[in-house]
Order: C-alpha cells, then sequence, then structure tokens
C-alpha cells in the first residue's frame, strides 16, 4: 500500500478479485492503520467489509480454514490518524 495504490487496492482489485470467486481479499493499510476485510465475492465486488484498527489479532474465516493475523506490529506511517 503506497499513496500512488491507494485507488487500485481499494476499489480496483478487489472488484477484479472478487469477479473470479476469491472467497476473501484484505488490506493492511500503513497510512491509516488499519486492516480492511472483504469477503463474499459476487460480480461486482465484495458484498461483505469490514475496517479494523491494528492492534488485536485478524482472524479471517477463509476456505483454507481461520487464519489469523496478528496486527499489533505492523508497520504504520507515522502520521497516519487512528480510524474513530
Amino acid at each position: 500500500m503506497s499513496q500512488g495504490s491507494i485507488r487500485r487496492d481499494y476499489t480496483a482489485k478487489p472488484r477484479w478479485y472478487a469477479s473470479r470467486g476469491i472467497a476473501n481479499y484484505l488490506v493492511f493499510d500503513p497510512l491509516k492503520g488499519h486492516a480492511v476485510t472483504m469477503w463474499n465475492p459476487g460480480p461486482d465486488g465484495y458484498l461483505g467489509r469490514d475496517t479494523i484498527p491494528y492492534g488485536p489479532d485478524l482472524t479471517v474465516d477463509s476456505p483454507l480454514g481461520k487464519l489469523t493475523i496478528p496486527t499489533s506490529r505492523l508497520p504504520v506511517d507515522p502520521k497516519a490518524r487512528p480510524q474513530i
């Protein structure tokens, strides 16, 4: 994730992956200090979406089973503002 890839990472890629039936799409955003999880793919994008601030572990139900990703040590841009 970088300033130049924001639109692609949040809009274009999720649409592309969802239209191909990829079950989950995750964005780890160091510019905002949060993770975005998307699930339930459809032809026009994902129908489900959550935004979770970095800190607690992120658990995702996937075709591979439950995946747990620790987020407390992920890099965060020093200028990032916590999302309220």
